[in-house]
């Protein structure tokens, strides 16, 4: 069974192009890459023949790195903001004050660690939401916790 491969070209910087310079069809996974120097990149410019490459199975997902690690934080953001909300039902805030969530270590919190709301712009601490902890780590792993409560 033959197989489109998708030929990506991959920067300086480890990164590769969003979308492939080359396509080509070959059958077995285990021998593309010989094949592709072999028979593929002899018909490039000098300009694409000296590119690093990366060759994925068309069929396959394309989603490179960078885009998996954006969606998995943005999700990791959205589980926090509804711990955030879920806390701060009962906590008034006064009107017009942006405030954001973060783990901060301040005087308000006896100098420990704790999930506070704080007024962007200024990090003024409004009000804290979790208990102390005693280290970063800690007050992590209650967030985890709570979001998995949820």
């Amino acid at each position: 069974m033959n197989y489109n491969w998708n030929v990506y070209k991959l920067f300086k910087n480890g990164r590769r192009a969003k979308a492939p310079f080359h396509v080509f069809e070959y059958g077995d996974p285990e021998t593309v890459n010989e094949y592709y120097n072999e028979n593929v990149k002899k018909k490039f410019s000098k300009k694409y023949f000296d590119t690093r490459v990366l060759i994925l199975r068309g069929d396959l997902p394309q989603m490179r790195e960078q885009e998996k690690q954006s969606i998995s934080k943005e999700a990791d953001i959205r589980a926090r903001s509804r711990v955030v909300r879920a806390r701060l039902k009962d906590i008034k805030i006064e009107a017009g004050v942006h405030a954001c969530a973060a783990l901060t270590l301040c005087a308000e919190s006896n100098w420990k660690w704790q999930w506070a709301l704080l007024e962007m712009g200024t990090s003024r601490y409004l009000a804290g939401f979790s208990p102390p902890f005693s280290n970063f780590e800690s007050g992590e792993r209650w967030m985890a916790e709570e979001i998995d409560n949820l």
